[in-house]
């Protein structure tokens, strides 16, 4: 019975912080925040209104689910009359389906 090959083990590689240099900014300075004052944006959680944000939700999902539909037919529409050009280009004379009436 023979041995297995030796399998190759990875490698860790120590990653070390790099040294600040004179031109970079103090830790202080670095951890205030770049925008001076977000509080005007905040709400307190009784002031949030639900019924507002769940009917822009559904009306986005509405618009969003309508611009799919409108890609998908636009594709399929797009596809069908390629297949009918090819048709028509290769020389076929039977290329529209015409509609038999019921019998």
């Amino acid at each position: 019975m023979s041995t297995p090959p030796q399998q190759k083990t990875g490698r860790i590689l120590p990653f070390r912080p790099r040294a600040h240099s004179r031109r970079d900014k103090p830790m202080r300075e670095q951890t205030r925040s770049p925008v001076p004052d977000l509080s005007k944006y905040s709400r307190l959680p009784e002031e949030e209104d639900y019924a507002h944000r769940m009917l822009m939700n559904v009306l986005a999902l509405l618009f969003l689910s309508v611009m799919v539909y409108c890609g998908i037919w636009i594709a399929d529409n797009m596809s069908q009359r390629s297949k009918d050009q090819d048709c028509v280009l290769a020389g076929r004379t039977n290329c529209a389906l015409i509609p038999l009436p019921p019998d």
